[in-house]
């Protein structure tokens, strides 16, 4: 079982890359509208190009000139739009499902047809309602013996299980998150085939 907590370099600039991820997807960082570039809200994303091979990529928010006034605040949904679906016959969440409301500690399941090789597991991704990342936790495959995979994925010797038991605390009242599932990141650290499944949590 793996609880938020402490985590090291690589994970918290895996936190921050998802953090920027996840504005992007809801529109809060640029693109997108007829506004022009960066959507006329004030905002752009930048990376700055790492001094060596061994430094990662730090997203850098800056602010650029609006030339129309921001519109009135909306509510965000709790999971913005997915950057990178996985295919049902690579990666299945079979628990929570969406929409579920939850109570802590919740389980997260599913299956991936992948992630067996080397071990590799999946990655899951905890966003609030504030879009805030509060942790990218390391899940890693389960036996396959005597587990039905699901229909529709695509079975081989790598495919397995995977399962974490999820500790959020301090959630005194029905809270949104997003759980993100996903396989991979890109260069930046920026998640790829993502399952997205938005959940309640009560206390």
């Amino acid at each position: 079982m793996r609880l938020i907590g402490d985590f090291g370099t690589k994970q918290m600039a895996g936190v921050l890359a998802l953090a920027t991820l996840v504005l992007l997807a809801t529109g809060c960082l640029g693109g997108g509208d007829e506004s022009g570039p960066g959507g006329g809200n004030g905002f752009s994303v930048t990376f700055e190009t790492p001094a060596s091979n061994n430094e990662t990529a730090t997203p850098q928010v800056t602010a650029s000139p609006s030339s129309t006034p921001s519109p009135t605040p909306t509510p965000f949904p709790v999971c913005g739009s997915n950057p990178d679906p996985a295919p049902p016959e690579v990666l299945q969440v079979q628990q929570p499902e969406a929409e579920a409301e939850v109570k802590v500690p919740f389980e997260v399941r599913g299956w991936g047809s992948t992630i067996g090789k080397n071990d590799v597991g999946v990655a899951v991704a905890i966003v609030n309602d504030r879009l805030q990342v509060l942790d990218v936790l390391d899940v890693p495959p389960q036996p396959r013996a005597y587990r039905l995979e699901p229909a529709g994925l695509d079975v081989n010797d790598d495919t397995r299980p995977f399962g974490a038991d999820v500790v959020i605390a301090n959630v005194q009242e029905r809270t949104r998150f997003c759980l993100w599932v996903y396989l991979e990141t890109d260069a930046e650290g920026l998640p790829k085939q993502v399952v997205q499944v938005p959940i309640t949590v009560v206390p």
